[in-house]
């Protein structure tokens, strides 16, 4: 049986709709293979710091002080620096290929496009990503999510981020529903379980992973793994 009391649905982007985490780790290893067997690096150390690199720098890019290229270049040149390898002559052009094989490589989670295209008949729905605003709308276009998502909210463009419940209030306006007849789908627990209890909303954590729930952390009303799972808790 369907979730009962429910008017629309928001979801989050990256690894809930698009596979971001698997991408951006081929997308890694194809690039930076070579420099880190040549330099007795390892890749996944690299990958590590950089990935953890991510909120520092993409607060200066949030506040105008960097560029979207910048902000890029910035974290992988300081993720060098942490692990000990040099940045060559060739450095730029390792940015700009690591960008180009994710672009290439992106792809949604089996059946997401066809899911959301049938959940569009029966609710409004919404999507709310952090991120910066050239890489995160060239991802929502790329999958043509402007064609059945009536609100799309980007943290970049908004100057506020998940949690925060302001983002989820301005989604919710927009959808003209309130936020206990409204479902946040999401695979962040820091930025979507969390903004959607800040906001007063339900939550359904889609755990494509299917990762542990952190002790302490509070129980999602619903986890679902794939967008078929999702399905039959929205439509039965």
């Amino acid at each position: 049986m369907p979730i009962p009391h429910v008017n629309a649905l928001i979801f989050d982007l990256d690894d809930t709709i698009t596979n971001f985490q698997e991408t951006a780790d081929i997308a890694f290893e194809l690039t930076f293979k070579d420099v880190c067997e040549e330099h007795e690096v390892d890749i996944e150390v690299l990958h590590e710091v950089y990935m953890g690199l991510f909120e520092d720098f993409y607060t200066l890019h949030l506040e105008g002080h960097v560029n979207l290229e910048e902000f890029r270049a910035y974290r992988f040149s300081r993720a060098f620096e942490i692990v000990g390898l040099p940045v060559e002559d060739d450095f730029l052009d390792l940015c700009v290929e690591f960008q180009h094989i994710y672009d290439q490589k992106l792809r949604t989670f089996p059946g997401a496009c066809d899911v959301l295209r049938e959940l569009d008949e029966h609710y409004p729905l919404g999507l709310i990503t952090n991120g910066p605003i050239e890489a995160q709308w060239k991802k929502i276009n790329r999958v043509k999510l402007p064609r059945i998502m009536e609100v799309i909210l980007v943290s970049g463009q908004m100057g506020i981020s998940k949690p925060d419940p302001r983002i989820f209030i301005v989604a919710l306006e927009g959808l003209r529903t309130a936020p206990e007849d409204t479902l946040m789908v999401g695979n962040s627990l820091e930025h979507d379980h969390q903004g959607a209890m800040n906001a007063g909303m339900r939550f359904v954590w889609a755990n494509h992973f299917k990762k542990a729930l952190p002790e302490g952390w509070p129980e999602p009303d619903y986890e679902v793994h794939s967008f078929e799972e999702l399905r039959d808790l929205l439509l039965g």
